[in-house]
């Protein structure tokens, strides 16, 4: 005896937009997400333009998904691991952050940035590789605290400042 049929559920635009809205919670129980970045990957999870869009616009109203906050806590959190501006600045971008939330999440750092570099360069380096004007040691500096995302600027004035300190 073979089992009849049994109807197909209708899947319904509301039913979509509830999966994706599921699947995106999901994903923002791991870690903070920008617009952009939770959309793609719904459009990877292979849910439709409509249900992310109406998933999105539902997590915005709950304040569960909030671009400028994302970009904020951003900039905070890699300040605290010693990167600088100009990486920050290219990761939030390939995030799909608009260029106004991340001014204005780096308008909210009071510090500059030559003092952020100067952390990084000291929690790094050792005093006298810091005082050392051999061009192996300086050149290595440099190249630290440009793959940190730090122009060339805020590395010289950070370097300076530290040998500055350590000399007197």
């Amino acid at each position: 005896m073979s089992k009849p049929d049994l109807p197909a559920l209708e899947e319904t635009p509301e039913k979509r937009a509830l999966q994706a809205y599921n699947a995106a919670v999901r994903l923002l129980g791991s870690r903070d997400h920008s617009v952009s970045e939770l959309s793609r990957k719904l459009r990877q999870r292979e849910h439709g333009d409509e249900a992310i869009q109406s998933a999105i616009e539902e997590l915005q109203e709950l304040n569960y998904v909030n671009d400028r906050r994302y970009a904020q806590r951003f900039v905070e959190q890699r300040l605290a691991k010693g990167r600088g501006p100009l990486l920050i600045r290219s990761k939030l971008i390939e995030r799909g952050v608009d260029q106004s939330l991340i001014k204005a999440a780096f308008a909210e750092q009071t510090e500059c940035w030559s003092h952020f570099a100067r952390l990084a360069l000291e929690k790094r380096f050792t005093s006298e590789v810091i005082i050392s004007r051999d061009k192996p040691d300086e050149a290595r500096i440099a190249r630290f605290l440009s793959s940190r995302g730090f122009a060339m600027s805020d590395s010289l004035r950070a370097l300076k400042a530290a040998r500055s300190d350590l000399q007197s």
